[in-house]
């Protein structure tokens, strides 16, 4: 097996020492590598197969239906994969986040074609475009990101990500009813093109912030129109690359270039599709079969290690990480003890889920926060996996040994990958601890339906960095975050975050995130299981799809020239 180093992770697997390897790949040693022809045939007679080969337009998968199109309500990553390409922030992600040293570099001009920040560091003022226009034509404006936000930040607004508006100034005190008065809240039009945005405190990641799609602006008046039904086909209004041109639930979404985007000339692919696969190794099979360009999400393990030296296997980098949850609600349940909780997670042993189970693909994770981010250190060794120690602590619980522990239930959605994690934890809570645990997987709607009313006892869950800071996975932990889901509280917990956002010196703003770290990890309601990396199978001709931490491509950044033929095959059509 080739294993790609740290070194070239983000570099698709090509020349040089894995040449000799290519003939041992998954399409047998009979083959030929596939080419860029069309159906010519390999040696043996067998039909070769070229990414997209029978998709009439670019065509990649996203794993599950959107739970919603509407920016403001989203939270999952299909989802997310839509959005940025119908619509555009302020600010948008870049193509790329690899070799960037400045954080400024990780978003471009979006809707904004400039901004400027006040010596305090609190207040941003955004100048938008002249051409930035809805698919309808109409300019987008100042008032348009205004009215949005207020959306968003009204009290009992359904936005798992509405905390992530707080930092604007009395926007958390109107989101809980506490602030009345909107004209109180940061978010001032200064004219159509001019909107002044003022902070409680310097928050460095803001950029980043604007270029998340819950700051995307919605067509207001259509919204109130039409209410939830406003993001149907027939109905939508976009301000992206792309419009909606149609949905067909658990079958597709097609895209098509907005002719009145303001940056059309530099759009490429006036058309792309969207399946919707739901079965990872399906995807891996309508990649082989030439109808995807773009395999989209992550690739099964059992089929992972078969592709690693094929031309269109690509692992990038990550900035997200594998973890169970723990619902503490319930009184009843022996989970709102910590020592078991403690017990639990001591007693997973992750190295051999990584090594063993997922074929050394990922990263064994001891903290929540992943490694690498610049100026942070994680707190001691985190949790380390320690059976003895956990069975101490399980029996001082009052479950020596598990006895009378009840059995609960282990949610998982829909995957291989998943399953695979969760049988293999299965085992090993009862080969160690004498725990049962019952597994239970659902679709992913589901899913997070169950996950968000807390329908749960302990769930699979990983959590992609929505900016590139510590603070994007510590402060899903605090109370009242929307996107806990967990009932956990900690008033420690709370008070260092929010002493880290009223800190200015750097470095004493990441100790105390590392503080609030280990609270999170000694009495907590997470499981670190692995920190991801992203494999996928992706053209090599595509052009633009760049390697990014957090899995963000934007269908605007890539260009799908025609494949050069090879020698004896007719070149593509």
């Amino acid at each position: 097996m080739v294993r790609i180093s740290a070194k070239t992770m983000g570099k698709r697997a090509l020349a040089g020492a894995l040449v000799g390897a290519m003939a041992l790949s998954v399409w047998g040693c009979d083959k030929k590598q596939p080419t860029a022809g069309g159906e010519g045939q390999a040696k043996g007679g067998q039909a070769e197969f070229v990414a997209g080969s029978e998709a009439e337009m670019f065509t990649f998968a996203v794993a599950a239906d959107p739970q919603t199109l509407d920016p403001g309500r989203m939270s999952g990553a299909p989802e997310g994969r839509i959005a940025f390409n119908l619509f555009e922030g302020l600010m948008m992600p870049g193509p790329t986040t690899e070799g960037l040293d400045d954080a400024s570099e990780l978003v471009v001009p979006g809707v904004a074609e400039s901004y400027e920040l006040s010596e305090d560091g609190r207040t941003y003022t955004f100048k938008l475009r002249e051409d930035a226009k809805w698919s309808n034509g109409k300019a987008v404006t100042a008032t348009d990101f205004e009215r949005s936000w207020r959306r968003v930040l009204t009290p009992d607004f359904p936005s798992d990500y509405q905390s992530f508006m707080w930092v604007i100034q009395n926007a958390e005190g109107f989101s809980k009813g506490e602030v009345t008065d909107w004209s109180e809240v940061g978010v001032k039009v200064v004219d159509d093109r001019t909107l002044e945005v003022t902070l409680t405190q310097p928050t460095p990641y803001f950029p980043e912030l604007v270029a998340f799609y819950t700051f995307f602006p919605v067509p207001m008046d259509l919204v109130e129109e039409k209410g939830n039904d406003w993001t149907r086909p027939e109905n939508i209004i976009t301000n992206g690359p792309y419009e909606l041109e149609s949905y067909r639930e658990q079958q597709d979404l097609m895209l098509k270039k907005s002719e009145n985007y303001w940056d059309k000339a530099n759009v490429a692919l006036d058309q792309a599709r969207i399946r919707i696969i739901q079965d990872t190794n399906a995807a891996v099979n309508a990649y082989r079969t030439g109808e995807l360009h773009w395999s989209g999400t992550s690739l099964p393990v059992a089929q992972i290690t078969g592709l690693l030296t094929h031309p269109d296997y690509l692992q990038e980098p990550m900035l997200g990480t594998y973890y169970y949850r723990i619902n503490v609600t319930d009184e009843e349940s022996p989970l709102t003890d910590n020592r078991v909780r403690q017990a639990l997670a001591m007693s997973v042993d992750s190295r051999s889920l990584v090594e063993d189970t997922m074929n050394n693909l990922f990263t064994v994770a001891n903290h929540f926060v992943p490694q690498g981010l610049p100026g942070y250190a994680s707190p001691g060794e985190g949790i380390t996996y320690d059976v003895a120690r956990a069975k101490e602590l399980l029996a001082e619980a009052g479950y020596p040994d598990g006895e009378g522990f009840p059995r609960i239930q282990l949610l998982y959605n829909v995957d291989e990958n998943h399953k695979l994690i969760a049988e293999a934890v299965q085992s090993m809570w009862k080969r160690n601890l004498g725990v049962d645990i019952q597994l239970v997987n659902k679709e992913w709607r589901t899913y997070l339906q169950d996950v968000s009313s807390m329908n749960y006892e302990i769930a699979r869950a990983g959590w992609i960095g929505d900016y590139n800071d510590p603070m994007t996975f510590l402060d899903m932990w605090e109370t009242g975050n929307g996107n806990n889901n967990t009932g956990w509280s900690d008033e420690e917990y709370d008070t260092l975050l929010n002493q880290a956002r009223a800190e200015r010196d750097p470095a004493k703003r990441m100790e105390l995130l590392a503080q609030a770290e280990a609270i999170v990890l000694e009495r907590g309601p997470v499981i670190p299981v692995y920190y991801y990396t992203n494999n996928v199978l992706v053209s090599r001709f595509l052009k633009g799809f760049e390697p990014h931490n957090r899995d963000i491509h934007l269908l605007k950044y890539m260009s799908l020239p025609e494949a050069p033929a090879a020698e004896g095959n007719e070149a593509a059509e």
